[in-house]
């Protein structure tokens, strides 16, 4: 259980925080830069309520930066995404755009940052009860964050909620490229084996290759998964934590 757990691992998009209005302006203002414009936008007052639902209805399908060309390129094109095969086929025929446009993705974050970092920051939802369980697990020495968003976006939100995490707890996009990677590293940095660790995360697809190599998989669904990921979980037997007041309680949940 997780209590037990020596070793707990968050996630953070959509696990610490819903960063969907931040990742909206960011990818808004890459996908203008790819394009050779000139538009750059600093909130989400300039979006439609209609273009703010229909890209959170697709962002939590992303599993790093450079994916959001396909939710831009989609949504330009107005290509329907209904399913996770739909979305796993653009990404495979779009390949080779993803790293040039996570690099873009980043100097248009870069830049949001430095021109009003509090205003920035302020675009994220931070979920506090999730924060106040890692500031619990921080002291007790316990807590990582394992995630494929940039390190320093991650310290800056933390730090606004006066959680500073060691340099050494968290695995960002500059270090790993999977989840099965940081799990990995996590357990051989802190010699703990995989039935020490457990590792949440909202994505499901995220979850599959840990759950097969061994290591305990939560999917959490505070922040609403797709059914299909809930069906997923099922179908691989991964248990749902819904509230993170449970986390530390013998009340998680099948779905």
């Amino acid at each position: 259980m997780i209590e037990t757990a020596k070793v707990v691992i968050f996630d953070f998009d959509g696990v610490v925080c819903d960063s969907t209005n931040e990742c909206l302006v960011s990818s808004w203002n890459a996908w203008e830069k790819w394009n050779g414009r000139k538009g750059f936008r600093k909130s989400i007052e300039p979006f439609s309520s209609y273009e703010r639902d229909l890209f959170r209805s697709l962002r939590p399908r992303v599993r790093g930066a450079g994916e959001y060309y396909i939710l831009r390129r989609c949504l330009e094109e107005k290509k329907l995404i209904d399913n996770q095969l739909v979305y796993d086929q653009f990404e495979k025929k779009w390949q080779e755009h993803l790293q040039p446009f996570k690099q873009l993705f980043f100097e248009v974050r870069n830049r949001l940052r430095k021109e009003n970092l509090d205003e920035w920051i302020g675009l994220h939802q931070v979920f506090i009860n999730v924060i106040s369980v890692m500031k619990q697990l921080i002291c007790d020495g316990r807590l990582y964050v394992a995630t494929l968003k940039d390190e320093e976006s991650v310290q800056l939100i933390l730090a606004k909620q006066g959680l500073v995490l060691p340099q050494d707890r968290l695995l960002g996009q500059s270090q790993i490229n999977s989840k099965l990677q940081a799990l990995n590293i996590i357990s051989e940095q802190t010699g703990c084996g995989k039935d020490d660790l457990v590792f949440l995360d909202d994505n499901v697809t995220h979850l599959l290759e840990p759950k097969l190599n061994g290591f305990k998989v939560y999917l959490t669904a505070w922040n609403f998964p797709f059914k299909e990921y809930l069906d997923l979980a099922a179908q691989h037997q991964i248990e749902v934590v819904s509230d993170c007041n449970l986390l530390f309680s013998k009340n998680t949940s099948s779905v």
